[in-house]
């Protein structure tokens, strides 16, 4: 009858071990696929980062006032009104 138990004993921790073991390897593969992921996100927001950077550095050429203004006057045909017709208002 011990020999039995002890049989089954021995049965089940090898069982367990073996189901430790998968476990295991399952555990860390799932680690390097997200691992492989979210490295794949950093270069795409790195990437995603120098556009933006390239877009805002854009932006701030094309809204220059002197580039507003010449564009306002050669392809628009707008002048710049006299002095005398200028009108300041303040804020009271």
């Amino acid at each position: 009858m011990d020999l039995k138990k002890s049989y089954l004993q021995l049965l089940m921790c090898i069982v367990l071990c073996i189901f430790s073991a998968v476990a295991i390897i399952y555990i860390k593969h799932q680690s390097r696929e997200l691992f492989i992921e979210l490295e794949a996100l950093n270069a795409e927001r790195d990437k995603l980062n120098i556009q933006w950077s390239e877009l805002k550095t854009e932006e701030n050429v094309w809204a220059t006032p002197m580039r507003i203004e010449r564009e306002a006057i050669n392809k628009l045909n707008l002048q710049r009104p006299p002095i005398k017709k200028i009108k300041v208002y303040e804020k009271r």
